[in-house]
């Protein structure tokens, strides 16, 4: 087991939170206490860092698959590792000339374009060489595409419900359904070429794609696979329209013996509920390509329900003063009386941060109540 042999994970996180500048964070990231977890870092004097944080052992064969691919005997001088790699080894991008820095839970390689480090130059083992999801896709597009991106703006597009799935492969879907005369595929037809390809609680057509893309098998679906020499361009295509059409078929019959009709707004079957909040969600899963992800469980009403995704989300800006909004999406109450149970769910719906309280003064002015220990 990496990392039993080096304690004090907490004390990392304590100096990380405590240092001063960028050469200082650097030092304290070099004892290598925390065994894994991507760093990113940003100060104000507008240093930048991706990490591929962990402890990578120092492996004599094999690449990433072999290690993940199951449980790999130690007994052997090929096999067994004694030593993990430094942190001068890993894998880490400062100060891009891009100027910007997203992960999406990916791979080191994919974390800014064009990207300064290159996966040939580090061991096969040391992470996966992709494909790189669509979510973190879409977090890459939307920062390349704005070369100024305000406080206001970082926290929009924070909020994105933008479907990434269905810009690679509705029109094809939409192109091949249109040679159906089915009245039913007609109406699927309509409802997917109004739809504005979000997740935005009044978002009408998504439950329709969503369904569609819960009978697909999602791996084998597009005709051009993923290339990272075009990481965010790919995949893209129907392989096989035939049975895209089907699927859309058994869709649109679920859909409309669940709910009544094919342009149900997305709000009106995925919800925020917690005790007696009941609200609109909006936001999905990251497969689908929506960077604001919410995943959902099914409810005995036959709606969905949020169960997790985004939780804390902090907006930062290090001007004077600092301007910080923040959100614990579910709340931070739990016990049953509390008038806070769920009450930042109106945050969440309205797609709003909430203020941060950072000073004395801003506290002692909101205290709500005191207790002496």
């Amino acid at each position: 087991m990496v990392g039993l042999d080096r304690p004090g994970v907490l004390e990392q996180w304590w100096d990380m939170a405590k240092a001063k500048n960028f050469r200082q964070f650097q030092k304290i990231l070099q004892r290598l206490q925390l065994p894994m977890f991507t760093i990113m870092y940003a100060d104000r004097e507008g240093h930048i860092m991706h990490l591929f944080n962990g402890l990578v052992p120092v492996h004599q064969q094999g690449d990433f698959a072999y290690w993940q691919a199951s449980i790999i005997p130690g007994d052997t001088s090929k096999t067994l590792w004694t030593k993990i790699h430094p942190y001068q080894d890993l894998p880490k991008v400062i100060d891009p000339p891009s100027g910007w820095l997203q992960n999406a839970n990916d791979p080191p390689w994919t974390t800014t374009f064009p990207s300064p480090i290159k996966a040939d130059n580090y061991p096969s083992y040391m992470a996966p060489r992709g494909p790189m999801s669509l979510r973190a896709q879409r977090s890459a597009k939307m920062l390349a595409a704005d070369n100024s991106i305000s406080f206001q703006e970082m926290i929009a597009y924070k909020h994105s419900t933008q479907m990434e799935l269905a810009e690679r492969i509705l029109d094809d879907l939409i192109a091949a359904a249109k040679q159906q005369q089915d009245p039913l595929v007609r109406h699927a037809v309509n409802v997917l070429a109004n739809w504005d390809r979000k997740a935005d609680a009044n978002s009408r057509g998504a439950v329709l794609f969503s369904f569609w893309v819960n009978n697909i098998d999602i791996d084998k679906v597009f005709a051009t696979p993923w290339n990272e020499n075009s990481p965010y361009t790919t995949p893209k295509g129907l392989a096989d329209p035939k049975n895209a059409v089907k699927a859309l078929v058994d869709a649109a019959k679920k859909v409309e013996k669940a709910y009544g009709k094919l342009d149900i707004a997305w709000g009106d079957v995925f919800r925020l509920r917690s005790r007696n909040v009941d609200l609109p969600a909006n936001g999905g899963e990251g497969d689908k390509g929506i960077f604001r992800v919410v995943n959902f469980a099914p409810t005995n009403d036959g709606r969905f329900q949020a169960v997790a995704g985004d939780s804390y989300v902090a907006a930062i800006e290090f001007s004077q003063p600092v301007k910080a909004l923040a959100l614990t999406s579910y709340g931070n109450a739990t016990q049953p009386h509390s008038r806070h149970i769920g009450d930042q769910l109106q945050f969440f719906m309205r797609q709003q941060l909430r203020s941060v309280w950072r000073t004395r003064q801003e506290i002692i002015a909101h205290l709500e109540e005191r207790q002496l220990l």
